[in-house]
């Protein structure tokens, strides 16, 4: 839990430096650091784009392990975008797993979220939810999965007005 803690104070702290200095204050530069349980990274270019990363993993007291990643950007024209995932593998082999992303730029927006669990029997539950816009129109999803029922999706897709229409397929 430390780790996780920890792991979000710190990308919370590179990611608003990295991303907050406006693009005339940009100047090029570069750090990592490494310790006993991770490393993180950040940049600024000359033209303003940006990221900072890190990843770690440690063990728990009650033998689990437990790794954590994530990451930000900015690009040089505005867009934005950040992802991070934790997982988590018990002793007696069961297993869970969170993650997530999103994205933002001048022709629209995309996230989704994520999580999965495997019991020590190896049943598996998952779940992800995605919801993307953009000029043509919006869509949103909800996918399940669990070793009982196979995969399940509901998706809802909109055009430009905002009015409900078929999902395209592809």
């Amino acid at each position: 839990m430390i780790m996780k803690s920890l792991t979000v104070a710190g990308f919370s702290l590179a990611f608003t430096l990295a991303l907050a200095a406006p693009q005339a204050d940009a100047r090029e530069g570069r750090i990592k650091a490494r310790g006993a349980n991770g490393a993180v990274a950040a940049s600024v270019g000359p033209n303003g784009g940006a990221f900072a990363r890190g990843a770690g993993a440690v063990t728990n007291a009650d033998g689990s392990t437990t790794a954590a990643s994530g990451g930000v950007m900015r690009a040089p024209n505005g867009a934005k975008a950040a992802r991070g995932s934790t997982t988590t593998v018990n002793p007696d082999g069961s297993a869970s797993r969170r993650s997530g992303f999103a994205a933002k730029g001048a022709k629209g927006a995309v996230a989704s979220t994520g999580s999965a669990t495997r019991d020590a029997d190896g049943t598996i539950d998952a779940s992800r939810t995605t919801a993307a816009t953009g000029a043509k129109g919006s869509y949103e999803a909800n996918t399940t999965y669990s070793t009982e029922n196979g995969v399940t999706r509901q998706a809802t897709c909109k055009d430009a007005a905002g009015v409900v229409v078929a999902c395209p397929r592809q």
